[in-house]
């Protein structure tokens, strides 16, 4: 398991469980719940932290409120003080980010400077967004860079693309997960960025651009550029990566079949060459995989919604994967994409398994359009 910054520990202990707690009334409870989480540390109950997520989802202005009289009022030990910050955060409201930014730089504790960054970054606006690529630039140390940048990409704060081109030259062998957490939180925001470093003279940054966009981001924008850049590719790893994210970034099984087939009638390099050849061989199991698919599905807006709130909820900790597949369709895209960044809010590796499943639901959804189409441009009364 990899090692995370202070930056998620205290979010991590509290935001994954989902089992009840019965919230006190009022914002004086909440407060009360805040200093009981302070107080017993790691031994509070997860259900503590989804009291207080609750209430300050359900009153963000006034939790807000009494949440800054308290940290205005000072006197709170630093762990407690940290502890009142995060709890702001979880009201995402931007009033908050001058007094977070005020204890932020008035603090010498490393936790409670931490809160502060995940707090004001859960604002999720302009000026937050500047505050953090401003600590950035006067951050050495590489652990709290990367977990800057890891907050920019959740907020999806596009002006600090160019600042993550340093997540990209890492070895892609080591740090694979960090360009995972911070593009894949960044979502669709980063695909152009990406696209163009796919030529990048750095083979870190071509490598790992490549295995976001085609494993993570699976962005259909990427497919031309991709298969352009296989020609020219000398790297025989990127070569192969490129194949193997051409298999998710092409929708329509023809097209595919079309490329790959330019591969095997092109291609000297026997492990690619068999690569491609087993692709245009599977081309009928895929169909057939996706006709069965088809005949499974009931789509329905109720039980996605539904499906996908609980997964939500729990950052997809909790909840049916299978009833979300099988009620979605294209149109739910963008709700699922949301999904996917919100699993790697859990800011661990063992969340790479539950992003990926929602990965294969987009992927079957946009096989499946393909399919049905020309179906409908036929008139059959089969068509979905």
């Amino acid at each position: 398991m990899m090692r995370y910054c202070h930056i998620t520990l205290v979010a991590a202990l509290v935001i994954l469980a989902v089992a009840s707690w019965r919230a006190e009334a009022g914002t004086d409870g909440v407060l009360r719940q805040i200093d009981r989480m302070a107080t017993e540390g790691e031994k509070a109950p997860p259900s503590l932290g989804e009291s207080i997520r609750d209430a300050a989802e359900a009153d963000p202005k006034g939790v807000s409120a009494a949440i800054l009289a308290k940290l205005k009022a000072g006197g709170l030990p630093a762990e407690q003080e940290a502890v009142y910050c995060w709890a702001l955060g979880l009201t995402r409201q931007p009033a908050a980010m001058d007094t977070l930014v005020d204890i932020y730089t008035g603090s010498k504790s490393d936790l409670l400077r931490s809160n502060c960054l995940r707090a004001i970054s859960m604002t999720r606006n302009q000026k937050a967004g500047e505050f953090l690529v401003k600590v950035l630039e006067g951050e050495k140390s590489e652990e709290m860079r990367y977990a800057i940048l890891n907050l920019l990409g959740e907020m999806q704060y596009e002006g600090a693309l160019a600042k993550m081109e340093e997540v990209l030259k890492k070895d892609p062998e080591e740090y694979y997960w960090q360009s995972i957490f911070v593009f894949g939180k960044m979502g669709d925001k980063a695909v152009p960025f990406l696209i163009e470093r796919i030529g990048d003279k750095d083979r870190n940054v071509r490598a790992n651009a490549i295995n976001v966009l085609g494993q993570w981001l699976v962005a259909p924008e990427a497919t031309k550029p991709l298969e352009e850049r296989y020609w020219v590719e000398s790297d025989k790893n990127t070569r192969s990566a490129i194949l193997n994210s051409l298999e998710r970034t092409i929708a329509d099984l023809s097209e595919m079949k079309a490329f790959f087939e330019q591969v095997v009638a092109k291609e000297k390099d026997t492990e690619l060459l068999g690569f491609a050849k087993e692709t245009v061989a599977g081309m009928e199991e895929m169909k057939a995989a996706i006709a069965e698919g088809e005949e499974n599905r009931t789509p329905s807006a109720a039980a996605f919604k539904t499906a996908l709130t609980e997964l939500d909820r729990s950052a997809g900790k909790k909840g049916d994967y299978r009833a979300l597949a099988i009620s979605s369709v294209l149109s739910d895209e963008p709700s699922l994409k949301a999904l996917r960044a919100r699993i790697l809010q859990r800011d661990s590796d063992e969340a790479f398994e539950d992003y990926q499943k929602v990965n294969n639901i987009i992927i079957f959804n946009r096989h499946a359009a393909c399919w049905a189409a020309p179906l409908e441009s036929t008139g059959s009364s089969d068509a979905k």
